[in-house]
């Protein structure tokens, strides 16, 4: 292939993926996009990585590196820019070992300047630098060999724009004052990715699962277990995470366990409203699991006993995410970006049972010194909720 020709670099050689990798940590900062496939899987099975620095686009094969160190280095020296960034963060931390020490996203730093939330790369390459990119190959077998001529081409438009991106939002950041929001919020995705790896995260993974709070406090705690559980498990076994278990099924699973005083495996399989084959294969697993002393990092879970959410909460949530409109187009982020509908019922219903505000983990930087002043001018006076109106 006549690389120099195309446009691009097709980077296979170990010792060559080196001495660029070395090359480029000197430069402020250097575009990655990744390629992949998961729909089998729980980890993605990474066919490219594509960088693009002021020189040009190189896209590495994957699957002729086998020494990732050198990308190591790479992603401690210098500033990432990535366009919506969650996956490839977690795909580097899976494949390489390594997430990038400072991190630019550029979907982020669009929602920051009010052009969109969640924007497309070909919507944002669009706005910012008036190209229109197919997306033809955007379902593409990425680990086949070799790689077709339209997923080459569209594998280089992919990140080839990101220098462009970084200098031209990086630049409207500044002017608007928000380059400290934004990177507070690059630092919280660096963060999760770590996260989630870290098996003492995976104590909070039962939050997550729809209608936990119609279990009391025991089956919550057994809850945590079984999400505890099949997060090791998807991880050992590549599996997505549905393919293993459900979370209707843990759901039916913990309420079904919650008033045994001692849980077997015989209890366990006759457990009404879970999938028989789940608990009949993994019945031994699970009765170790939910025996097992309580661990560090359980942190015993217990019912938020919020308020039921009457027509005056409902009320109060309308005006409040109303104000938090309002907040977001005087300092000019998108709405979604400061709070979602979730973050201010909780505020509400925490309000409404304490008086204060339970300001949920991903608020409590700047969006809380935003919004705290101009929620505490609205705020009802707190009222002891009824032993009757809580669940």
């Amino acid at each position: 292939m006549n690389a120099t020709d195309a446009g691009f670099e097709y980077v296979a050689d170990q010792g060559r993926f080196a001495q660029l990798c070395d090359g480029w940590r000197e430069l402020p900062a250097v575009g990655l996009d990744t390629e992949f496939i998961r729909t089998r899987t729980f980890y993605p099975r990474t066919g490219l990585l594509q960088f693009c620095v002021e020189s040009g686009c190189f896209l590495v094969d994957p699957l002729k590196i086998s020494d990732w160190e050198p990308c190591r280095r790479l992603l401690a020296s210098t500033t990432v820019v990535i366009h919506a960034a969650g996956e490839d963060l977690g795909l580097l931390h899976h494949l390489v070992g390594a997430v990038p020490a400072r991190l630019f996203d550029t979907q982020l730093a669009a929602a920051f300047l009010g052009v969109g939330f969640s924007l497309s790369y070909r919507d944002l390459v669009n706005e910012f630098c008036h190209i229109d990119l197919p997306k033809s190959e955007t379902r593409s077998n990425w680990l086949q060999r070799p790689l077709s001529p339209a997923q080459l081409g569209y594998a280089v438009a992919d990140v080839q724009f990101l220098p462009t991106l970084w200098q031209a939002l990086g630049d409207r950041l500044n002017e608007e004052q928000k380059l400290d929001w934004f990177a507070a919020d690059c630092q919280e995705l660096i963060a999760s990715a770590i996260r989630n790896e870290d098996p003492e995260h995976w104590w909070d993974a039962w939050r997550q699962v729809n209608d936990h709070e119609l279990l009391d406090d025991r089956g919550l705690g057994l809850l945590q277990r079984l999400c505890h559980w099949r997060e090791r498990e998807i991880r050992a076994r590549d599996l997505p995470r549905n393919w293993l278990v459900t979370d209707r099924d843990l759901l039916a699973l913990a309420g079904s366990l919650e008033s045994c005083g001692n849980i077997t495996s015989e209890k366990i399989r006759g457990a009404a409203g879970v999938n028989p084959k789940f608990t009949s294969r993994f019945a031994a697993s699970l009765t170790r699991c939910l025996n097992e002393p309580d661990a560090d990092g359980a942190r015993l879970p217990r019912r938020r006993r919020y308020p039921k959410f009457d027509r005056s909460l409902r009320e109060q949530l309308k005006l409040w995410r109303e104000l938090a409109r309002q907040e977001a187009s005087r300092i000019r982020v998108c709405p979604e970006l400061l709070a979602r509908r979730r973050q201010v019922q909780q505020l509400v219903q925490s309000h409404a049972l304490t008086g204060k505000l339970d300001w949920p983990r991903e608020m409590r930087g700047w969006r809380r010194r935003v919004l705290e002043a101009v929620l505490a001018q609205e705020s009802p006076a707190a009222e002891k909720v009824p032993e009757s109106d809580v669940i």
